[in-house]
């Protein structure tokens, strides 16, 4: 019998030890890790354009957020999906590659190459796609749910469990506890989230608050409550062990069921610098909705806690909650004001105000009106809500294409809106310009063509009345593909003698990019790039092959701010070692 109670002894005593952390009277949280993984070698499955596409990854262990790094100031377009053995992959998501999201310059924390992080729930393959390449490139991964290999994973269910019943037991012997807030809205402390496990690098610096940035942190929205506080450790590890920032970027966040948390540490009540607003950081303070507000607004419940936070944030700060104040650019890469200019802003405004950026999102962004209305009554705008919404019938066209752009005008019931003024703008330089007025149909539909002659945002507004409230439809971002002709030309060569080749670009582009291939082994490899200016819409170009094989060769124009990527048609140019009337006809058939 004492050899059995000895055998059964030691199982217990491990058990014992192993759930000992989460028996207490708080919500016990895993320790988080991180990891990395650098895709550069030879893991490109796809490249266009000067763009590359990964082939699916697997992580090191399975992660809940992950974003990119890289070295240099080069911000292309990012975007990435992720998938968990057995499942479906994600739709891709857009990631800003956040030069915007920065220290200001001159700052005691240092500025990086980056996308913003996403959190994604639990996965363990990713695919990433950028629109050019860049050089170091890092994933960096976190996981905060204790889920990153198969032992950590029942440790955690047993911990979680163990804790599960703890706090009941202690908060049934204990009963509630009510604590006054006073005028400050409930937000759940650094303590509550984890910030123990994020803690800050340095000491902080202080600036001023004279007005409140409102961002989005481009979050996947399918996370639950419970999930939420995980979000924001999260970010706080991202931002500071990838991004090498001194704590997150943030003074205060608030996820998509209104409930508010405390961000950078002091930040909530003191002027703390973050690193939101490049540029701007030192004269205002940022909060930032969880999620991706791209085309999914916040409800009244979030918009309200928005609203408690910022009324209460500019108070204690001795700012009025209404009206403009003047912010002074320190400068920075993705400023849209130069460094010393002095810009007047709303003291409740977007990240892209002053920034180029989409951030927080056109949802939200037009949102804004409603959430100033609600910090300076607490009530919001007066009138009925109303939806406008715009599609495009391509998301891109060629140089002098046409594309259509429908949309539909309703409440918030979803009731058609019949006989309303609708106006289609675009976006040139930092200003809408009305393209079309239009009127509304019986069903609330309106469609217009549109003849874009650059990449441009486009969008439509209603602008209300008595009754009805502004509303403007999500920006369209809509692309224009120039075009690239290589005019006729031989089909046949002769090692080392030039081939020449001419042809045409319009939009006009100041340079194109010749791209040869060579057929090497049953295969076409790439064995040349050469830059080519353009004069007046024209071009010339030429190449000397270097052996007798069959080339393939055409001209590409790579997408810049006025246009995206395009190439002319491939020309096949087969080389001989001799003259091609030398060659009897019937071999030059072949």
């Amino acid at each position: 019998m004492k050899r059995l109670a000895t055998a059964c002894l030691t199982p217990l005593a491990l058990l014992a030890c192993l759930v000992a952390p989460a028996l207490g009277s708080e919500r016990w949280q895993p320790d988080p890790v991180d990891f990395e993984l650098a895709p550069e070698q030879g893991l490109v499955s796809a490249a266009s354009a000067g763009g590359v596409v990964s082939r699916p990854l697997r992580a090191p262990a399975r992660f809940n957020l992950v974003g990119l790094r890289w070295r240099g100031r080069t911000e292309p377009h990012v975007a990435v999906r992720v998938r968990r053995d057995g499942r479906r992959w994600s739709r891709w998501q857009a990631l800003d590659a956040h030069a915007d999201h920065n220290p200001d310059p001159r700052s005691g924390e240092r500025a990086v190459a980056a996308s913003d992080p996403l959190w994604v729930g639990e996965a363990d393959q990713v695919q990433y796609r950028l629109s050019r390449r860049v050089p170091a490139l890092r994933l960096h991964f976190v996981n905060v749910e204790g889920t990153a290999t198969a032992r950590e994973r029942a440790a955690t269910a047993l911990r979680r469990a163990a804790n599960s019943v703890a706090t009941s037991v202690i908060s049934a012997l204990a009963g509630g506890e009510a604590r006054a807030q006073g005028e400050r809205p409930p937000v759940v402390s650094r303590a509550a989230w984890g910030a123990d496990k994020c803690r800050p690098r340095s000491r902080p610096e202080y600036g001023t608050v004279r007005a409140v940035y409102v961002h989005h942190t481009v979050s996947l929205n399918d996370y639950s409550p419970e999930e939420a506080p995980g979000i924001v450790l999260a970010i706080c590890r991202y931002h500071r062990n990838s991004n090498g920032w001194n704590d997150i970027g943030y003074q205060a966040l608030v996820d998509k069921y209104g409930v508010l948390y405390e961000g950078r540490a002091g930040g909530l009540d003191k002027p703390v610098l973050g690193a939101h607003a490049q540029g701007y950081n030192a004269q205002a303070s940022g909060i930032a909705s969880i999620g991706d507000n791209t085309a999914v607004g916040l409800s009244d419940t979030a918009l309200d806690s928005l609203a408690g936070y910022i009324r209460w944030k500019l108070t204690i700060h001795g700012q009025p909650l209404t009206g403009s104040t003047t912010l002074t650019s320190a400068g920075g890469a993705t400023s849209r004001y130069p460094a010393g200019r002095r810009v007047r802003v709303p003291r409740v405004l977007g990240h892209r105000d002053t920034n180029s950026t989409a951030c927080p999102g056109s949802a939200l962004y037009y949102q804004l009106d409603d959430l100033r209305n609600r910090v300076a009554t607490g009530e919001p705008l007066p009138g009925v809500a109303t939806f406008l919404t715009a599609s495009l019938s391509a998301p891109s066209t060629r140089y002098g294409g046409v594309v259509t752009l429908t949309g539909a005008l309703t409440d918030a019931a979803l009731t058609p809106l019949a006989g309303k003024p609708v106006r289609v703008q675009v976006l040139r330089g930092s200003r809408w310009r009305t393209l079309a007025q239009l009127t509304t149909d019986s069903t609330g539909a309106w469609s217009t063509p549109v003849l874009p002659v650059r990449t441009r945002l486009v969008r439509a507004t209603y602008a209300g009345d008595p009754v009805w409230r502004r509303s403007f439809s999500p920006e369209q971002l809509l692309r224009v593909r120039p075009l690239v002709k290589l005019a006729p030309g031989a089909t046949t060569g002769v090692r080392g003698a030039r081939v020449r080749l001419t042809g045409t670009v319009a939009p006009r582009k100041r340079r194109v990019y010749q791209v040869l291939q060579q057929r090497i082994r049953g295969s076409y490899r790439q064995v040349g790039v050469k830059s080519v200016r353009v004069r007046a819409g024209r071009f010339r170009s030429s190449f000397v092959p270097a052996f007798a094989a069959r080339y393939r060769v055409y001209v590409l124009a790579r997408a810049d701010a006025a246009t995206a990527a395009a190439r002319s048609r491939v020309r096949t140019v087969e080389v001989t070692p001799t003259p091609a009337s030398a060659i009897p006809s019937r071999a030059r058939g072949r």
